[in-house]
């Protein structure tokens, strides 16, 4: 099997699809692995990391699509490189489809496999490749906002750790999944006074059982977040409802109301957003001011810290790659559902309903299209 993996070309896309330690276990497997020059330079993985633990570095992308079977990304691809893709070929990623409806008519149309990682689900509903990024995710949004809070980039003036004789800052988050519990952790622990709201009561529970007095808990009802909102020093939304673009739950009038200087995060604009007044930022000029409040909308906000979001994705990673690698792609989507939920698209057939509907395409089914289509199990 020949993996192969490219350097990420979208905007300040810094991470790399595998770092060192996991393709030495695809070699030791009897694997072939290419990576394409540069890749891991801004995850102190040097080219000659690569070469040493056996993967052979190749000048350009165009040489590593046309030798890989299996492309190992961070991303999705971008249309310079749809052209790259072959039949058959096996795309591994984030692809966030719901945000670009094209994207999955564009993949369909190269006859490709795409395995998205924000879709690999077991029975329990968790998300085993996204977890490890929400939980960077959650204290970024927390260490840049309360940056952002700082007089020199219009914020309030304030800091989010305790100090004598001054009140708390006021956090609020919306969403209590992995990137909505890590924030208000990591904001309860510089001192902070935290509000987490969310309309799943048992994930709220689960937050009131890690002790924290300064933690509080609440139902997300739009009631809750017009109160609170004008109170609020740093307003962090983490909203996500797997296969939907996320709801836009706070409206222009409900920005207007915050204090001047209070700061939002937006983490899912990938998916839309939650706030109205959102858009799609980059690093290179992550905020933007609407009514006197500062938007911070980074679509890839663990690209900033790219070496730890790396080795913490190919940690994850690794126990599906090693099955992968020992039978198939084929039977360890078969053997393992975990896996196979994964699949968004495969050899050119969409095989995930909500993907099909968006784009009013034929829905196939992923087991009857591997016995069609795929090696013989």
């Amino acid at each position: 099997m020949i993996f192969g993996i490219p350097r990420e070309i979208r905007a300040q896309e810094r991470r790399v699809g595998a770092m060192p330690f996991l393709v030495k276990e695809l070699v030791r497997r009897g694997h072939q692995v290419y990576v394409e020059t540069g890749a891991g330079d801004f995850c102190e993985a040097a080219d000659s990391q690569y070469e040493n633990v056996g993967a052979t570095v190749v000048p350009s992308a165009e040489k590593l699509y046309s030798a890989a079977e299996i492309i190992l990304k961070v991303r999705e691809p971008k249309p310079v490189e749809f052209e790259l893709i072959k039949p058959d070929q096996a795309i591994l990623g984030f692809f966030h489809f719901m945000d670009n409806y094209e994207r999955i008519k564009s993949l369909a149309s190269r006859g490709c496999t795409c395995l998205a990682y924000e879709m690999v689900e077991d029975d329990r509903h968790h998300l085993p490749l996204l977890v490890p990024i929400s939980q960077i995710t959650g204290q970024l949004a927390v260490i840049n906002g309360a940056y952002l809070l700082q007089k020199h980039n219009l914020g309030r003036g304030i800091v989010l750790g305790r100090v004598t004789a001054s009140p708390p800052a006021q956090v609020l988050i919306l969403g209590a999944g992995t990137v909505g519990k890590q924030a208000a952790v990591t904001a309860a622990n510089l001192g902070a006074c935290i509000t987490v709201l969310d309309t799943d009561y048992h994930k709220l529970q689960e937050l009131d059982q890690f002790g924290y007095h300064n933690i509080s808990t609440l139902i997300s009802i739009d009631e809750n977040l017009r109160t609170l909102l004008p109170k609020t020093d740093l307003f962090i939304s983490c909203i996500q409802i797997p296969n939907e673009k996320t709801p836009k739950l706070v409206t222009p009038e409900m920005v207007k109301a915050m204090r001047t200087g209070s700061v939002i995060v937006d983490v899912d604009i990938d998916s839309g957003g939650t706030v109205e007044t959102g858009k799609v930022t980059h690093h290179d000029n992550p905020t933007f001011v609407v009514d006197g409040v500062v938007h911070y909308c980074v679509s890839n906000i663990t690209a900033s810290v790219p070496m730890i979001a790396s080795r913490a994705l190919s940690a994850a990673l690794l126990p599906f790659l090693v099955q992968i690698a020992e039978n198939s792609l084929e039977e360890a989507i078969q053997q393992n559902p975990t896996l196979a939920q994964g699949v968004a698209i495969y050899k050119g057939y969409v095989v995930k309903p909500h993907l099909a509907r968006a784009v009013d395409m034929p829905l196939a089914d992923l087991k009857k299209k591997i016995q069609e289509l795929g090696p013989e199990i």
